[in-house]
């Protein structure tokens, strides 16, 4: 046997380990999880919709619900239905690939931006068992592609950088080029990766005119592509209007207060997050202050202060989440799936987690005591990037933009939790770098803190897994509970059955759903009628009966959940007819 003495053989071996163990923590979450209902999710009903259709003619067409390109992801979605046949979990199940993919490329990135091979894969955990993460990489969403090419698109740029000037960097180069536009095509966002990153490469390696060429001629192509793709998603019928960015911006300017709040609840939602990565940086700094100046002293327990005065006043302050969508009180997706779906997280619950984080943004707020040397290593790593420190400068400045565009499209529509996926590396890897900058304690603050960081990951990748499987346990529930009133010879257009049933009778009846932003063909939105107007319901899958209903022959569909309680129930009622004229 030869032993291996080689660091760069150790490196690999590290590597290897470390993704093998982060890509079978995330495919055992996906088995425990068990989504095997025949039932979309959420917003993927539309998209499953238009796969189906490019799959049986072979024509891209919208159906009213699309803000996003989908180019990409629905030639992918009816790949997979033309070699595995259609249903909706050969649709889901194509997004794994991605998040395994990403899962992978989360490692590498945060490895390569400086984290040590451990916190690499504290990390990647982080990410591949978020509560965010697992519930969109088991549906047909258009966020984990695009968490994938994004970070394909910064990962090969970064490597080009290292080798700029050699024959390899150019493939390099044209790869993320590449990743960065044909993501785009699927979900737009991905698109902001070139945008910002090659214009940059092009500064830090401006001394090389070659490869600078090379690199603004990627950026005027990706420019090219990305206004004539714009521009003919836009002149394509039922598709969601969407109003240019310089539009959103004036929208935002008058809006300066809603705006900071927006600001607020990102930066809140984030280090909800990522709060397991924060908890050592959290250490160190509840320490600098403690032995560090009166005045620092004096910031932080005012602004302790501050907090607990404005949760005494405004008790509602102590809940999360501060942008929802998949997380909320109900479990992912809320009571979407189900009215009437039991609230797992608890008022208490809610408020020990949200003091949790309001703490730590508190205690790191005394980081700002030393203000000038933050912005002095900020400007330095921005402005003159060694080659290690590249990725984590790109990353940094995809960063700032793509924080800016959420909070500006606030202005105008609504914004979702998903939608820090594609930053929540970056942000756990700044908190970790941050705490083991100029620090002579690392390793004894490592041995007191991060014992409490890996049980904050735990319960999060427990939440993030028990509450995936109680939305697909509910998912197998509906399907059974819709199929026992189809047997029976009730319509699905007589049937509430949540969301996704009803997205999808809509467009198999009329198809195209009732959107007020869709604005071609003109009158394609009809006012005063509901999303789904074709479904006029007689009965109603809902956790227990309400006034608007009364209690059927068919009774309930009984299921287990890993979330209290854990013996829950889809109750078949039959909607009274005073409720059921006013849909």
């Amino acid at each position: 046997m030869i032993r291996v003495t080689d660091a760069a053989a150790q490196e690999r071996n590290v590597t290897a380990r470390h993704l093998g163990i982060c890509l079978a923590a995330v495919a055992g979450a996906m088995v425990v999880i068990w989504p095997m209902a025949d039932l979309p999710f959420g917003d993927d009903t539309a998209y499953t919709e238009m796969a189906v259709h490019l799959a049986r003619t072979g024509h891209l067409a919208y159906n009213g619900w699309e803000a996003v390109v989908q180019i990409l992801h629905t030639y992918w979605g009816a790949l997979a239905i033309r070699l595995f046949g259609f249903s909706f979990l050969t649709v889901r199940l194509s997004t794994i690939p991605y998040a395994l993919g990403s899962v992978w490329l989360c490692y590498l990135l945060v490895r390569r931006a400086g984290l040590a091979a451990s916190a690499a894969l504290f990390v990647t955990l982080l990410l591949g068992l978020s509560p965010l993460f697992l519930p969109v990489s088991l549906s047909y969403m258009t966020d984990i592609p695009g968490v994938f090419f994004l970070f394909a698109s910064l990962y090969s740029f970064a490597r080009a950088e290292g080798i700029a000037g050699e024959s390899k960097s150019y493939g390099w180069l044209a790869l993320g080029t590449a990743a960065g536009f044909i993501g785009g095509t699927g979900r737009q966002i991905v698109w902001l990766v070139p945008l910002v990153v090659l214009p940059y490469l092009g500064w830090v390696r401006r001394k090389q005119w070659r490869f600078v060429l090379c690199a603004g001629a990627a950026w005027i192509v990706v420019i090219g592509g990305v206004h004539c793709v714009t521009s003919w998603f836009g002149q394509q019928p039922y598709t969601v209007y969407q109003p240019s960015v310089l539009s959103e911006v004036f929208l935002a300017i008058g809006k300066p207060f809603r705006m900071t709040v927006t600001a607020a609840r990102v930066g809140l939602m984030l280090v909800l997050l990522v709060l397991p990565a924060m908890v050592p940086l959290v250490y160190r700094s509840a320490e600098d202050t403690w032995r560090g100046p009166r005045g620092r002293k004096l910031m932080v327990a005012a602004l302790l202060l501050m907090m607990m005065a404005a949760i005494a006043i405004h008790p509602s302050l102590a809940s999360l989440p501060w942008i929802s969508n998949t997380l909320n009180w109900q479990g992912i997706n809320g009571d979407a799936p189900l009215p009437g779906r039991p609230i797992v997280l608890t008022r208490p619950i809610r408020a020990v987690v949200a003091v949790m984080v309001y703490f730590s943004v508190c205690i790191l707020a005394g980081e700002m005591w030393n203000i000038r040397r933050l912005t002095r290593r900020i400007t330095a790593l921005i402005v003159s990037p060694t080659s290690s420190e590249f990725l984590l400068a790109a990353m940094s400045l995809f960063t700032a933009a793509y924080l800016a565009l959420i909070v500006i499209r606030d202005a105008d529509f609504a914004i979702f939790d998903r939608y820090l996926l594609p930053i929540m590396p970056w942000a756990a890897t700044v908190a970790l770098l941050w705490f083991a900058k100029d620090n002579p304690r690392t390793d004894e603050i490592v041995r007191r803190a991060m014992p409490y960081a890996w049980g904050l990951l735990a319960v999060l990748a427990f939440y993030g897994i028990a509450s995936t499987q109680d939305l697909w346990a509910l998912a197998e529930a509906r399907v059974k509970a819709t199929r026992t009133l189809e047997a029976a010879g009730v319509p699905r257009t007589s049937i509430d059955a949540g969301f996704e049933y009803n997205a999808w009778t809509e467009l198999m009846t009329s198809g195209h759903l009732n959107f007020s932003r869709v604005r071609n063909p003109p009158g394609a939105y009809r006012p005063g009628l509901s999303q789904t107007p074709s479904v006029v319901p007689l009965y109603r899958l809902e956790y227990t009966p309400t006034p608007q209903t009364e209690a059927t022959k068919f009774g309930a569909v009984p299921y287990s959940s890993l979330l209290p309680p854990f013996h829950k129930q889809v109750s078949i009622d039959r909607v009274l007819p005073d409720a059921a004229s006013d849909h």
